[in-house]
This record gives structure tokens, C-alpha cells and sequence, in this order.
């Protein structure tokens, strides 16, 4: 616990910091997150299934899709994706020539990383290039650590109903309402404190988003849980003590920030 909070009190004001600041500080800091998930992600199948990814191919891949995130926008950047899928094939065919074993396998991983980092983790750009996108994202990162907050604290005190008994035997329905709990009281607590939101985002919108949120930031922990749980992994690597990896850190982040870029698309109005 004291190297979570350690880490917690470095990750914190890194993040919130250059949300705040925005431009190429934030960008950097939205490379290393994804760039390093994406090594990750690379290492567990490379370690327990054989599979000789080109991992520098995969964390290029997914570092060229955040740039083009940020420099060309959603709309275009979808361009991008298409090369690097074009990108990946090419290796995997490659690698097939060359006798080396599982390269189909290699081509999926390849494939799959890119898009689930690379893609989905530009959403955090794209959140932050909103309207008062600064405000938008911290208040989606807060909702997201206070969903973690929330599940571990009820889950631990009361959790008896398992949810995924196999994927992630800890986490419970108590857990997953308490977490829902908590992250509807940080947007209470936000539109009561911090008055300047209220200018920003409706009382309708907050409450969709604490919601989704609640549920989609669980899902990307959980999707993340069942590779590991397929190849008896306890941790993505231990570059942040107490935490695991970057890649068992920011997965609620990869599910939670794409919602919640669509929450405010389709709520704008609201």
C-alpha cells in the first residue's frame, strides 16, 4: 500500500498537471502511457505463447496513431489506422517467409495492440481537444480513479457476489455498484465545488457520464484481466511500484475515455 500511494502521489500531478497544460507536454505524456502499454501488452503473448511480435513495429505503431490523433484530428486519423493495419500484414507476411513460427499469430497481436492502445487510447487527445477539454478530461480521470476507490473499498468491506468468477475472482456486485456509487458522488461533489462546471457540462450530461463511466472503465479492467488470466500473468510488468504496469494502470482509462468522448458528442445539447 505504501508504494501504491507512493506511485499514486508521482502519477497524479504528472497527469493532472499537463492535462491542465495541454499541447506537447500532454501529448508526451499520452506517448509514454501508450507506448509503454503497448510493450507490455507485446511482452505477455511474446512470454507465454511463443509468438515472435515485432514489438518496436507495435510501440511505433501505436506512438504514430497518438500523433496523428493530435496532429490531424479524429476525423483523419482513421487514414493512419489503415497503413498501420496495411504495416502489420506486411510483417506477418514477412515473418511467415522466413519460417518463423506463429506469425499469423504475430500479425493478430500486431493488429489487435494498435488498435486497442493505439486507437482507443488517442481518445485521451481527442477528450482533451474538446471545448474546455482540460475540465472534461480531469473530470473523467477523477471519475475513473474514484470508481477504483469505490469498487476496492465497498468491494473489500461487504463484496460477497462474485461477478467474473474466472476473469477476476476479487471483484464482486457489491464492488461494481460501490464504484458506481462513488463516481456519481465525485460528479455531485464537482458541479457543487467547482461552480465553472456547471457553465460547461449540463446536470444531465455529468450524470450520463458518471454512469458510463462506471461501466465502461470496469470493462476495460476486465478485458485486460482475461489476458492475463488466459496466460497466468499477475502483472503487466512492475515499472510502477505498487501498481504493475502502465498497460494494468491506464486500462480502464482505454475503455473509459472513448464513452466518454461520445457522452459529451451525443449529449451536447442536453
Amino acid at each position: 500500500m505504501k508504494a501504491r500511494v507512493i506511485s499514486a502521489c508521482v502519477l497524479v500531478p504528472v497527469v493532472v498537471g499537463t492535462a491542465i497544460i495541454g499541447g506537447l507536454p500532454f501529448l508526451a505524456v499520452v506517448l509514454i502511457i501508450c507506448g509503454i502499454s503497448a510493450w507490455e501488452f507485446g511482452r505477455i503473448f511474446d512470454h507465454h505463447d511463443g509468438i515472435r511480435t515485432p514489438l518496436i513495429l507495435l510501440v511505433l505503431s501505436v506512438l504514430v496513431l497518438i500523433l496523428a490523433r493530435y496532429f490531424i484530428g479524429i476525423d483523419a486519423s482513421h487514414r493512419t489506422l489503415t497503413f498501420c493495419i496495411m504495416a502489420a500484414m506486411l510483417c506477418g507476411t514477412i515473418l511467415c517467409e522466413q519460417n518463423v513460427p506463429k506469425s499469423a499469430l504475430s500479425f493478430v497481436v500486431l493488429t489487435t495492440g494498435m488498435v486497442y492502445i493505439g486507437w482507443l487510447g488517442g481518445y485521451m487527445i481527442s477528450l482533451r481537444q474538446l471545448p474546455f477539454g482540460e475540465l472534461k478530461f480531469l473530470l473523467v480521470m477523477f471519475m475513473v480513479w474514484a470508481n477504483d476507490v469505490g469498487a476496492f473499498t465497498v468491494g473489500r468491506a461487504i463484496g460477497k457476489h462474485k461477478m467474473f468468477k474466472i476473469v477476476s475472482p476479487k471483484k464482486t456486485w457489491e464492488g461494481f455498484f460501490g464504484g458506481m456509487l462513488f463516481t456519481m458522488l465525485v460528479a455531485v461533489l464537482a458541479q457543487l465545488l467547482i461552480p465553472y462546471i456547471n457553465n460547461v457540462i449540463s446536470t444531465v450530461q455529468i450524470m450520463i457520464l458518471s454512469i458510463a463511466v462506471s461501466i465502461s472503465g470496469p470493462l476495460g479492467d476486465y478485458g485486460e484481466s482475461m489476458i492475463k488470466r488466459c496466460y497466468n500473468v499477475k502483472d503487466s510488468s512492475n515499472l510502477i511500484p505498487g501498481h504493475g504496469g502502465f498497460f494494468d494502470r491506464f486500462d480502464s482509462c482505454f475503455f473509459a475515455m472513448p464513452v466518454a468522448y461520445y457522452v459529451f458528442e451525443f449529449t451536447q445539447f442536453l
